[in-house]
């Protein structure tokens, strides 16, 4: 067991560190402002429901270290800035963006769209 999230540290983007931006680039993401196309048009499938996952980092514990977690003990995500996560389907990124609050419940703002390429 080496990672809780099993998905590529060069797939993760971040605002909050420019080092990481220039390490890994910015190839897999385009800003966009307008929504996606309309998907009802491109296929009939488009209302089939998607299992998303949002991500907001890794870590890697040894098998001692799972054991000895218990109430209270804070452990340090790695990947990503505090307060981003990705959204994913899968193994593949679909978006990046800012944990926020949503009536008290936790959401998601969209910041940067992965690219379709």
């Amino acid at each position: 067991m080496s990672s809780i999230d099993h998905y590529p540290e060069a797939e993760l983007d971040t605002q909050a560190d420019p080092a990481i931006q220039e390490e890994y680039g910015q190839e897999h993401y385009e800003d966009r402002d307008e929504p996606l196309a309309d998907t009802n048009a491109l296929q009939p499938t488009a209302h089939l429901p998607l299992a998303l996952t949002v991500r907001c980092g890794h870590l890697t514990l040894s098998l001692d270290e799972l054991h000895r977690l218990g109430h209270g003990t804070v452990l340090e995500v790695q990947g990503i800035a505090p307060g981003y996560a990705t959204l994913c389907h899968g193994d593949h990124i679909v978006a990046e963006g800012e944990l926020v609050d949503v009536d008290g419940r936790l959401g998601l703002q969209l910041i940067r769209m992965a690219s379709r390429s």
